[in-house]
């Protein structure tokens, strides 16, 4: 957004974040984002603003509920932020007093050109190339909040599992599970963990037949992923498309070292980490199923994996490195840069 000269003002900018749910059984990524934001913006509030959140009836958030301030989608006086672009626009009829995102459907184009909210700049440049009409001065970068409260190193504990966290619905294959099955049978001696937002749909395919030294969670609930990931020795992400990556950062934050393919925003967020580059994935007959990982790139995963945990001095360094590229997204960093484009709406627009 463009630098706007600050009106000197008494009263107080009242900011309303507009969505559905902070509850709902296999929460992905988009509703314990909003969690975080609600907990953490309410807490460390400044004086000059004032802010709510706007949900549906009953919703209520899952951590520090007692400071939030829930009010109604309607209500009137407030600057509205709609976390999606893909419902509840329908009560604004003006070109200002309102924003947008991170969670933006770029199929459905704005009605008006509001300043925007993205995850990333990798996010910005795909919403800028969707939408090459789109003033790149409204749209501002606010990486997702990894609460330090919940994820963090915690005591010593004995890690000898390999991690992953993802879905196989409404996408097979965007989060990589192919990858642990792979690496499962690569390294019989090794335990392997996946987490699943949702019951898997499609694990006949991705694993064909169960193997005993791979376990699989489903419905985790976010507060007890941070004692799972402590028990872990690696997180292998498998993904091939990734906005946020917030799971990626969380896991960072308890230490844990990351092996993932550099693409998407992860070397933005997971630059200390080991990244495996040129990797490719394809469709029949090169791989089983379309976009999944080519057996070479796998095999990039399985080498990795092998240096990772045949050298101790390296998994250290990586955890060190990991804690801190984690700590520029803990929540007072996050906090100021939504309160800062939050004075930019107040000084920059009028309510309409």
């Amino acid at each position: 957004m463009e630098q706007c000269t600050n009106v000197d003002r008494m009263d107080v900018f009242q900011f309303k974040f507009v969505s559905h749910y902070f509850q709902v059984e296999g929460a992905k990524g988009s509703i314990l984002e909003a969690n975080m934001r609600a907990k953490w913006l309410s807490l460390l509030c400044p004086d000059d603003l004032r802010i709510a959140f706007a949900m549906n009836k009953g919703q209520v958030p899952m951590y520090g509920a007692e400071y939030v301030e829930l009010v109604d989608k309607r209500e009137a006086g407030w600057w509205n932020h709609y976390f999606f672009n893909s419902w509840d626009l329908n009560q604004e009829t003006g070109k200002t007093g309102w924003s947008v995102g991170p969670n933006i459907d770029l199929s459905q184009p704005l009605k008006a050109m509001v300043p925007l909210i993205v995850y990333s700049n990798y996010h910005k440049s795909i919403v800028l190339k969707k939408w090459n009409h789109y003033d790149p001065n409204l749209i501002t970068v606010i990486p997702n909040m990894v609460d330090d409260t919940l994820f963090n190193p915690g005591a010593d504990c004995q890690r000898g599992i390999i991690g992953w966290i993802g879905y196989d619905h409404p996408s097979k294959y965007t989060k990589g599970p192919e990858v642990i099955p792979y690496l499962a049978k690569r390294f019989p001696y090794l335990n392997f963990e996946m987490v699943h937002a949702s019951e898997p749909k499609f694990q006949d395919e991705w694993m064909k037949e169960p193997l005993p030294n791979v376990t699989i969670y489903q419905k985790v609930a976010h507060y007890d992923m941070p004692d799972l990931i402590r028990r872990w020795h690696v997180l292998i992400s498998g993904s091939k498309w990734e906005t946020g990556a917030t799971h990626i950062k969380e896991a960072m934050a308890c230490g844990i070292p990351v092996i993932a393919a550099d693409v998407a925003v992860i070397p933005e967020i997971a630059s200390s980490q080991m990244l495996l580059k040129d990797m490719t994935w394809g469709h029949p007959p090169h791989t089983t199923h379309p976009y999944q990982w080519t057996d070479s790139s796998l095999e990039r995963y399985a080498q990795a994996l092998n240096e990772l945990i045949s050298d101790s001095d390296k998994l250290k360094k990586l955890s060190f490195a990991a804690i801190e590229e984690s700590k520029a997204t803990f929540p007072p960093k996050i906090a100021e840069q939504w309160f800062r484009f939050m004075r930019k709406c107040r000084d920059c627009y009028q309510l309409s």
